[in-house]
């Protein structure tokens, strides 16, 4: 895939990208001669950032876009990339500020001159993760489909920012943007690119990262139990001591005479009265809750007022007949006589209720007296409270003793997971070690590795005049390492001889998947850096050699007055901004 358009609905610096022989090579360049102004910020960096928002990162509030200081100027902002895909198809896709989540994209058979702000769209994906699996799809990239990769774990190797530079961060391989990340996310998929088994190397770090949850799990449980594995055999003497003491005190208590002698009382106390006690408190609860009920249950007398009746009938001018005044007079007489009966039959059950609610209070109170004074007999038995004494000791026994079993079996539920780990989960790890040794010893068998390596060799070689050599090894975690070997002074002169690295890294990759369905573009943001006029010439011819002869896309931004004299790029300058006025920033303002 290639760039092909990146345009705007708002006040912006619309690019057209050289997408064909003759035109690879694709220079914005920027003037900005008033370095004073610190709102002098051309943009040219920003382009870099841009075309990654395109490519469908995922933005925080952290991005340029939505800073307090310019996400008013930019809400109302719609951007639109076109990319010439592999298959020789141009695909544009929308994406704007305020709905940077909602995305749209539409397959057209050719690009046309004019910069068209689409309103229909082929597919309008329903959400931002399923946009990024379109965009996969439609990209048709084979190492991402053969390795069950995204386009967007490799893109920044094809969109290179100054932080992208710095020597501190080893970027040339880690990308600052796994700068944060564990190696198991960004080593394996290198190790793929690199044409080596990832997978081998993803399966030990999860692997490693099985074990060293269970060893973590067997260290929790020894600290839970406070155990150590060596202490098993003092654990056996503990629970030996113990189960003697409990012996002891289990003579000592059979041996209390007392226990015998009160059988009955005790039997009386707790089984007998404590049952009668039970019986009688549910029958009165029963009875009281009846009494209740009578008791709300008894009605005053009927009250209806005849007059009344006939007063409210005159007021609103209805006759009253005389014939259903009567027919009132003998309701009222009928349902006072049956409230009548009725409250003298249930005041006499009402008086049976309360008289055996008397009973039961009377023998309840018995009962507990009785109570209270086999317990006096009981407590005031000396016997009782040397087996009180007893008793106390041998729960603690018991206690001290079924502490010592769990520890126990703790150490032996340890002692299992350790045997699992050495037995299945160490020997597996121990394989894939293996193997990744052997890939390390066998690194020349690996074409795609040797080529790569090799046009690595000869882009430094050619720029710097130097050597300069891509190694993998495995470290003292028998993990791999990825490291650019250089000369020493190289490494003092800092930033210009690392971009240099990071452009033959980011080369020998696209020369070497030129076959396949692969990125056919690359992005490096002031590239052309440093006081060697020397170093910068041979970049741009070496970078304009590489783009014609492979079919690469070549972009790199650089300041104006870091171009050497001796180089023209007149033809392939495809944005010039300026800081005169806000016309030549990218998005036409200051922000």
């Amino acid at each position: 895939m290639k760039l092909s358009k990146l345009y705007s609905n708002k006040p912006f610096q619309s690019i057209s990208f050289g997408t064909r022989k003759g035109h690879l090579l694709n220079v914005v360049l920027g003037d900005a001669k008033n370095m004073a102004d610190k709102s002098h910020n051309l943009g040219k960096s920003k382009l870099g950032e841009l075309l990654d928002f395109m490519l469908l990162k995922k933005v925080t509030k952290k991005y340029f876009f939505y800073k307090e200081s310019s996400k008013e100027k930019f809400k109302d902002y719609t951007f639109y990339l076109e990319i010439l895909l592999n298959d020789g198809r141009y695909l544009i896709i929308r994406r704007s500020v305020s709905q940077n989540t909602k995305i749209a994209f539409k397959i057209n058979n050719t690009t046309s001159e004019e910069f068209i702000l689409y309103q229909n769209f082929d597919e309008y994906p329903s959400s931002f993760l399923n946009a990024q699996k379109k965009l996969n799809e439609l990209l048709k990239l084979d190492f991402y489909k053969s390795h069950h990769e995204t386009y967007r774990r490799l893109v920044n190797y094809s969109l290179r920012s100054q932080s992208d530079y710095d020597p501190k961060m080893n970027t040339v391989f880690q990308l600052r943007k796994f700068a944060r990340n564990k190696d198991k996310q960004w080593k394996p998929l290198l190790f793929n690119l690199l044409g080596f088994d990832g997978n081998l190397l993803k399966e030990k770090y999860e692997l490693e990262e099985e074990i060293n949850k269970k060893k973590n799990t067997i260290k929790e449980q020894e600290k839970d139990f406070d155990i150590k594995v060596t202490d098993k055999d003092l654990l056996v003497g503990q629970i030996q001591n113990a189960e003697l003491e409990k012996e002891k005190l289990e003579k000592e208590l059979s041996s209390l005479n007392f226990y015998n002698q009160d059988k009955n009382t005790i039997t009386k106390l707790v089984g007998d009265i404590e049952k009668k006690i039970a019986v009688l408190n549910t029958q009165l609860y029963n009875l009281e809750y009846d009494i209740s009920k009578l008791e709300n249950s008894i009605r005053d007398e009927f009250a209806f007022d005849l007059d009344k009746v006939s007063r409210l009938f005159a007021q609103v001018q209805i006759h009253f007949p005389e014939q259903l005044a009567k027919s009132y007079d003998d309701l009222v007489q009928f349902n006072h006589q049956i409230t009548q009966e009725r409250n003298e039959q249930i005041k006499e059950t009402l008086v049976e209720k309360q008289q055996q609610a008397k009973q039961i209070n009377k023998k309840l109170l018995s009962l507990n007296t009785q109570k209270e004074q086999y317990r006096n007999l009981i407590q005031d038995t000396s016997l009782f409270k040397k087996y009180s004494v007893y008793q106390k000791k041998l729960i603690e026994v018991e206690k001290e003793l079924s502490r010592f079993q769990l520890q126990l079996e703790a150490i032996e539920e340890v002692r299992r997971k350790r045997e699992e780990l050495a037995d299945n989960q160490a020997e597996k790890l121990e394989e894939i070690i293996d193997k990744l040794k052997n890939i390390i010893d066998n690194t020349a068998q690996c074409d795609l590795y040797m080529n790569i390596r090799k046009d690595f060799l000869e882009i430094v070689k050619r720029i710097l005049n130097e050597q300069a050599i891509i190694s993998i090894s495995l470290n003292k975690n028998n993990n791999i390492d990825f490291k650019p070997e250089f000369p020493n002074f190289a490494k003092d002169d800092g930033n210009t001889y690392y971009k240099i690295l990071c452009v033959a890294f980011d080369l020998a990759i696209l020369i070497n998947y030129r076959d396949q369905s692969h990125f056919r573009f690359v992005y490096h943001d002031d590239v052309v850096g440093g006081d060697d006029n020397g170093v910068k010439s041979r970049l741009i011819d070496v970078v304009r050699e590489i783009a014609e002869t492979y079919d690469i896309q070549y972009l790199f931004s650089a300041v104006k007055d870091n171009i050497p004299p001796s180089q023209d790029l007149s033809k392939d300058v495809i944005l010039e901004l300026h800081d005169r006025n806000d016309s030549g920033k990218l998005f036409q303002m200051s922000f």
